[in-house]
């Protein structure tokens, strides 16, 4: 998230919330994974917000993505983006829901994505996976109740949450509209075109009125 955040701070003033969950950062610490604190840890960055500021945007990437859905649901906020919400995950034996061709697995290769996250991946237990997976299905709730106006952002060469996921949710939440990125991988800021994709869609629909040039 940090490249996006960076680039819209560099061009607009606003108050912010950066939670970071429990176990998470920049060194990884998940040998007590804790779901639950995972999310409380997003519900109090919202809070502290709202306590301070008008008007709240929430941004929610993967996880987070499923976490800020669920925030909508029940708490009163402003616009919201998912960014390749992990409503659903794939398993390898459910790769064809992605309709990938050899060009498409060529391309994935390309990015080396694998040789750049191997490093934190050695520090990501097994039970770790099975909270993300058990609070991720506790978090997803009725999206149907979500009125916000909301941004679906997806890119076509996500591995690791399919975007048709991403489809099937924008029409289960009445005020939401899709952008798929074509090509991009689940990790945006590995890619330079796409993570500026992913900035410009974001800016455009958080700051309709105040698009600057430069």
């Amino acid at each position: 998230m940090e490249p996006l955040f960076d680039y819209l701070k560099s061009r607009y003033e606003f108050d912010y919330e950066f939670p970071v969950y429990p176990g998470h950062g920049t060194v990884l610490n998940l040998t007590e994974p804790d779901g639950d604190a995972w999310y409380a840890e997003a519900l109090h960055a919202y809070k502290n917000l709202k306590e301070r500021v008008d008007s709240v945007y929430i941004i929610g990437f993967s996880m987070g993505g499923v976490f800020a859905s669920h925030i909508a649901q029940h708490e009163s906020i402003d616009k919201l983006v998912l960014i390749a919400p992990a409503f659903e995950h794939i398993r390898l034996s459910r790769l064809g829901r992605l309709n990938l061709t050899p060009a498409h697995f060529s391309e994935h290769m390309k990015m080396h994505l694998y040789q750049k996250i191997r490093k934190r991946l050695k520090d990501i237990p097994f039970k770790a996976y099975q909270e993300f997976k058990r609070i991720v299905e506790a978090k997803s709730g009725s999206l149907e109740e979500i009125k916000t106006d909301t941004l679906i952002i997806h890119g076509t060469l996500d591995l690791l949450v399919p975007s048709i996921s991403s489809i099937e949710v924008s029409r289960q939440i009445p005020s939401a509209r899709l952008e798929l990125i074509e090509g991009a991988p689940h990790l945006f800021a590995f890619t330079e075109a796409h993570q500026l994709e992913l900035n410009i869609f974001t800016e455009r629909f958080l700051f309709p009125e105040e698009i600057r040039l430069v």
